[in-house]
């Protein structure tokens, strides 16, 4: 299957809106391991959808890739609504 990324990205987005909260900067946030839970049906590539969104400027995160449950605690940051 053809994977749309930037459909992928746009779930991911809103998952970051609707599952985190704002953090101190103003920009939405939420936990890896929320987000890994929260889209475990919708993003079989979570991993490969930060990566591509990172590299896009849309997330930040402080790691090269994100496991669970290592990371667990790890905010996502959405740099763009």
């Amino acid at each position: 299957p053809v994977v749309n990324t930037s459909e992928e990205i746009k779930i991911l987005k809103d998952a970051i809106i609707e599952y985190g909260s704002v953090n101190s900067e103003g920009k939405h946030s939420v936990a890896y391991g929320t987000l890994f839970d929260k889209t475990a049906n919708t993003l079989e590539a979570l991993n490969g959808t930060l990566r591509a969104a990172k590299r896009q400027k849309k997330v930040a995160f402080d790691a090269e890739l994100l496991m669970m449950p290592k990371d667990k605690d790890v905010q996502v940051v959405l740099l763009e609504d």
